[in-house]
């Protein structure tokens, strides 16, 4: 993924059965040596996919650390008041389910959180989801986003246009 100033790239590099969530900057045109993001992001278990909100202080990733909801789960960072990244929090079981959750994007209004699972009311396999931030700092139900984008094939990496009118996804359709 890339920051929203399109400074900085979010990558995954797999290690054996686990991975992380590296960062590189933008030096003038060339990309940086990729460097492992804090402890507070990366753990001993799964890290990918980070999503970051518009105003480049909260990222939203999926991890499989253990004490989660389920398989993988959707994990939030905020930046703090000393620039670092806090220690990651689990969005709960109101947007995490038993089954695998995937590929966050949350929408330049910082609220509504797009997001793949395996759960929730699939229509199997992944499915496309949404949630909103509540002013309490709870999340709504997710809603899945219904056909024609999902299917009973996987469903992921949904994007959308900051005005909302267009929307980009993965597909292992035929």
């Amino acid at each position: 993924n890339v920051s929203p100033d399109g400074q900085r790239l979010y990558i995954y590099v797999s290690s054996g059965n686990n991975g992380n969530v590296y960062e590189s900057s933008l030096i003038g045109e060339i990309w940086g040596e990729p460097v492992r993001m804090t402890n507070n992001v990366n753990s001993d278990a799964w890290e990918t996919h980070i999503a970051m909100a518009a105003d480049g202080n909260t990222m939203y990733f999926v991890s499989d650390r253990p004490g989660g909801e389920g398989e993988r789960d959707l994990y939030r960072s905020v930046i703090l008041p000393n620039g670092e990244w806090s220690k990651a929090k689990n969005l709960g079981d109101v947007v995490n389910s038993e089954w695998d959750e995937e590929a966050p994007f949350i929408h330049p209004d910082g609220r509504t959180l797009y997001f793949s699972s395996k759960g929730h009311n699939s229509m199997g396999g992944f499915d496309i989801f949404y949630t909103t931030l509540q002013e309490d700092g709870s999340w709504t139900e997710p809603v899945n986003v219904g056909y024609p984008l999902n299917t009973c094939d996987d469903d992921l990496y949904f994007v959308t246009t900051p005005d909302g009118l267009r929307g980009y996804f993965s597909s292992d359709r035929p």
